[in-house]
Protein backbone atom coordinates (compact mmCIF):
# COMPACT_ATOMS: atom_id res chain seq x y z
CA UNK A 1 0.00 0.00 0.00
CA UNK A 2 1.65 3.25 -1.05
CA UNK A 3 1.84 5.82 1.70
CA UNK A 4 0.05 9.10 1.09
CA UNK A 5 0.20 12.14 3.34
CA UNK A 6 -3.57 12.05 3.80
CA UNK A 7 -3.63 8.57 5.36
CA UNK A 8 -1.19 8.32 8.16
CA UNK A 9 -0.49 6.70 11.38
CA UNK A 10 1.42 6.48 14.58
CA UNK A 11 4.17 7.94 16.83
CA UNK A 12 4.77 6.86 20.35
CA UNK A 13 5.31 9.09 23.39
CA UNK A 14 3.42 7.31 26.17
CA UNK A 15 3.66 9.23 29.44
CA UNK A 16 0.72 7.31 30.87
CA UNK A 17 0.33 3.54 31.11
CA UNK A 18 -2.10 2.69 28.35
CA UNK A 19 -1.65 -1.05 28.22
CA UNK A 20 -2.69 -3.42 31.00
CA UNK A 21 0.07 -4.59 33.31
CA UNK A 22 -1.21 -8.16 33.52
CA UNK A 23 -0.62 -10.08 30.34
CA UNK A 24 -3.63 -11.93 29.01
CA UNK A 25 -4.18 -15.26 27.31
CA UNK A 26 -6.94 -15.83 24.74
CA UNK A 27 -8.39 -19.19 23.71
CA UNK A 28 -10.12 -19.46 20.33
CA UNK A 29 -12.09 -22.68 19.87
CA UNK A 30 -12.84 -24.37 16.53
CA UNK A 31 -15.61 -22.51 14.71
CA UNK A 32 -14.95 -19.22 16.54
CA UNK A 33 -13.63 -16.09 14.86
CA UNK A 34 -10.36 -14.70 16.20
CA UNK A 35 -11.69 -11.13 16.03
CA UNK A 36 -14.78 -12.05 18.06
CA UNK A 37 -12.78 -13.66 20.87
CA UNK A 38 -10.01 -11.05 20.95
CA UNK A 39 -12.25 -7.99 21.10
CA UNK A 40 -11.39 -4.38 20.16
CA UNK A 41 -10.84 -3.60 23.84
CA UNK A 42 -8.01 -6.14 23.95
CA UNK A 43 -6.44 -5.68 20.54
CA UNK A 44 -6.56 -1.88 20.17
CA UNK A 45 -4.65 0.78 22.07
CA UNK A 46 -7.63 3.15 22.02
CA UNK A 47 -11.40 2.59 22.32
CA UNK A 48 -11.90 4.34 18.95
CA UNK A 49 -9.82 5.45 15.98
CA UNK A 50 -8.46 8.90 16.81
CA UNK A 51 -6.74 11.72 14.94
CA UNK A 52 -3.09 10.98 14.34
CA UNK A 53 -0.10 12.53 12.61
CA UNK A 54 2.77 10.77 10.87
CA UNK A 55 6.14 12.44 10.61
CA UNK A 56 8.10 11.04 7.66
CA UNK A 57 11.88 10.95 7.44
CA UNK A 58 11.74 13.24 4.40
CA UNK A 59 9.94 15.81 6.63
CA UNK A 60 6.53 15.24 5.03
CA UNK A 61 3.62 15.12 7.43
CA UNK A 62 0.34 13.24 7.00
CA UNK A 63 -2.71 12.56 9.11
CA UNK A 64 -5.77 10.37 9.45
CA UNK A 65 -7.83 8.54 12.09
CA UNK A 66 -5.61 5.82 13.52
CA UNK A 67 -5.24 3.07 16.10
CA UNK A 68 -2.63 0.50 17.10
CA UNK A 69 -3.68 -3.13 16.63
CA UNK A 70 -1.62 -5.53 18.77
CA UNK A 71 -2.86 -8.55 16.82
CA UNK A 72 -1.32 -7.51 13.51
CA UNK A 73 0.80 -6.02 15.08
CA UNK A 74 0.72 -2.63 13.40
CA UNK A 75 -0.93 0.73 12.93
CA UNK A 76 -4.30 0.89 11.21
CA UNK A 77 -5.85 4.00 9.69
CA UNK A 78 -9.09 5.05 8.02
CA UNK A 79 -8.69 6.19 4.41
CA UNK A 80 -10.79 8.56 2.30
CA UNK A 81 -13.22 5.75 1.47
CA UNK A 82 -13.67 4.81 5.14
CA UNK A 83 -11.71 1.59 4.58
CA UNK A 84 -9.44 0.36 7.38
CA UNK A 85 -5.90 -0.12 6.10
CA UNK A 86 -2.55 -0.98 7.68
CA UNK A 87 0.35 1.45 7.60
CA UNK A 88 3.27 0.04 5.63
CA UNK A 89 6.62 1.28 4.29
CA UNK A 90 7.62 1.78 7.91
CA UNK A 91 11.21 2.52 6.93
CA UNK A 92 10.02 5.91 5.60
CA UNK A 93 8.48 6.97 8.92
CA UNK A 94 10.25 8.81 11.74
CA UNK A 95 7.40 8.51 14.23
CA UNK A 96 3.62 8.68 14.62
CA UNK A 97 1.66 10.70 17.16
CA UNK A 98 -1.83 9.90 18.42
CA UNK A 99 -3.36 12.03 21.17
CA UNK A 100 -0.45 12.71 23.56
CA UNK A 101 1.29 9.44 22.67
CA UNK A 102 4.22 8.77 20.38
CA UNK A 103 5.02 5.53 18.57
CA UNK A 104 8.33 4.79 16.89
CA UNK A 105 8.19 2.21 14.13
CA UNK A 106 11.46 0.43 13.54
CA UNK A 107 11.50 -3.36 13.79
CA UNK A 108 8.42 -3.09 15.97
CA UNK A 109 5.85 -0.47 16.90
CA UNK A 110 7.29 0.92 20.12
CA UNK A 111 5.37 3.04 22.57
CA UNK A 112 7.56 5.61 24.26
CA UNK A 113 7.12 5.50 28.01
CA UNK A 114 9.58 8.18 29.12
CA UNK A 115 12.45 10.25 27.74
CA UNK A 116 14.93 12.80 29.04
CA UNK A 117 15.69 14.08 25.55
CA UNK A 118 18.76 11.89 25.14
CA UNK A 119 17.55 8.45 26.23
CA UNK A 120 14.18 6.90 25.46
CA UNK A 121 12.42 3.97 27.09
CA UNK A 122 9.74 2.31 25.00
CA UNK A 123 7.68 -0.86 24.94
CA UNK A 124 6.10 -3.00 22.28
CA UNK A 125 2.89 -4.91 23.00
CA UNK A 126 1.81 -7.70 20.67
CA UNK A 127 -0.69 -10.55 20.80
CA UNK A 128 0.88 -13.67 19.31
CA UNK A 129 -0.21 -17.23 18.70
CA UNK A 130 1.55 -19.45 21.22
CA UNK A 131 -0.07 -22.85 20.84
CA UNK A 132 -2.57 -24.82 18.79
CA UNK A 133 -4.34 -28.08 19.58
CA UNK A 134 -5.94 -30.42 17.10
CA UNK A 135 -9.17 -32.18 17.99
CA UNK A 136 -8.53 -35.93 18.18
CA UNK A 137 -10.67 -38.86 17.09
CA UNK A 138 -12.51 -38.97 20.43
CA UNK A 139 -13.29 -35.25 20.27
CA UNK A 140 -10.55 -34.42 22.78
CA UNK A 141 -7.78 -31.86 22.19
CA UNK A 142 -4.36 -33.19 21.24
CA UNK A 143 -1.33 -31.04 22.14
CA UNK A 144 0.66 -29.72 19.19
CA UNK A 145 2.80 -26.91 20.56
CA UNK A 146 4.36 -24.35 18.27
CA UNK A 147 8.17 -24.42 18.54
CA UNK A 148 8.39 -20.63 18.68
CA UNK A 149 5.93 -17.78 18.95
CA UNK A 150 4.97 -16.51 15.52
CA UNK A 151 2.92 -13.48 14.53
CA UNK A 152 0.21 -14.17 11.99
CA UNK A 153 0.56 -12.46 8.64
CA UNK A 154 -1.28 -9.14 8.39
CA UNK A 155 -1.31 -9.04 4.58
CA UNK A 156 -4.81 -7.90 3.70
CA UNK A 157 -5.64 -8.51 7.37
CA UNK A 158 -7.11 -12.02 7.00
CA UNK A 159 -7.61 -12.09 10.78
CA UNK A 160 -10.84 -10.15 10.41
CA UNK A 161 -12.59 -13.19 8.94
CA UNK A 162 -10.34 -15.99 10.22
CA UNK A 163 -12.28 -18.89 11.75
CA UNK A 164 -10.31 -21.34 13.87
CA UNK A 165 -10.16 -24.97 12.74
CA UNK A 166 -8.17 -25.95 15.82
CA UNK A 167 -7.97 -24.69 19.39
CA UNK A 168 -5.76 -21.60 19.14
CA UNK A 169 -4.10 -19.94 22.10
CA UNK A 170 -2.92 -16.33 21.84
CA UNK A 171 -0.81 -14.53 24.43
CA UNK A 172 0.15 -10.93 25.08
CA UNK A 173 3.86 -10.16 25.01
CA UNK A 174 5.51 -6.93 26.12
CA UNK A 175 9.11 -6.14 25.16
CA UNK A 176 11.08 -3.11 26.32
CA UNK A 177 13.56 -1.05 24.31
CA UNK A 178 16.07 1.69 25.00
CA UNK A 179 16.68 4.28 22.32
CA UNK A 180 18.66 7.43 21.65
CA UNK A 181 17.54 10.94 20.74
CA UNK A 182 17.43 9.92 17.06
CA UNK A 183 14.79 7.26 17.71
CA UNK A 184 17.16 4.32 17.19
CA UNK A 185 16.22 1.48 19.54
CA UNK A 186 17.61 -1.82 20.80
CA UNK A 187 15.80 -4.40 22.90
CA UNK A 188 16.58 -4.06 26.59
CA UNK A 189 19.27 -6.58 27.56
CA UNK A 190 22.67 -6.51 29.22
CA UNK A 191 24.48 -7.03 25.92
CA UNK A 192 22.58 -4.28 24.13
CA UNK A 193 22.95 -1.80 26.99
CA UNK A 194 26.72 -2.21 26.96
CA UNK A 195 26.67 -1.79 23.18
CA UNK A 196 24.48 1.33 23.28
CA UNK A 197 26.17 3.06 26.20
CA UNK A 198 29.71 1.78 25.78
CA UNK A 199 31.27 4.87 27.38
CA UNK A 200 29.62 3.83 30.65
CA UNK A 201 30.32 0.12 30.41
CA UNK A 202 31.76 -0.14 33.94
CA UNK A 203 28.89 1.72 35.60
CA UNK A 204 26.24 -0.28 33.74
CA UNK A 205 27.93 -3.59 34.48
CA UNK A 206 28.19 -2.70 38.17
CA UNK A 207 24.51 -1.66 38.30
CA UNK A 208 23.36 -4.91 36.71
CA UNK A 209 25.54 -6.93 39.10
CA UNK A 210 24.23 -5.09 42.16
CA UNK A 211 20.58 -5.11 41.11
CA UNK A 212 18.46 -8.06 40.09
CA UNK A 213 17.05 -6.63 36.86
CA UNK A 214 14.11 -8.22 35.05
CA UNK A 215 14.22 -6.90 31.48
CA UNK A 216 10.51 -7.70 31.08
CA UNK A 217 9.42 -5.68 34.11
CA UNK A 218 8.31 -2.09 33.49
CA UNK A 219 9.16 -1.15 37.06
CA UNK A 220 12.72 -2.43 36.66
CA UNK A 221 13.06 -0.73 33.26
CA UNK A 222 11.94 2.61 34.69
CA UNK A 223 14.50 2.29 37.49
CA UNK A 224 17.19 1.41 34.94
CA UNK A 225 16.18 4.41 32.83
CA UNK A 226 16.55 6.64 35.89
CA UNK A 227 20.05 5.28 36.44
CA UNK A 228 21.06 5.70 32.78
CA UNK A 229 19.76 9.26 32.60
CA UNK A 230 22.13 10.29 35.40
CA UNK A 231 25.28 8.93 33.74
Amino acid sequence: MPLKPFFILFCLIFPQSLFAQELKTFKVNPGEKVYEVITPKDRYAYPDFISGIVQFKNDRIGGSRMNYNALLPGIEFIDQNDDTLTLDNLETIRYVVMANDTFFVEKAAMQQIVTDGKIRLARSRVIMISNHQRIGAMGLPTDASVDAFSTLSSSGNPLKSLVAKEILTFKEHVTFYFGNKFGQFKQASKKNLVSQFGNNRKEITAYLEENKVNFFSEEDMRKLFGFLSKL
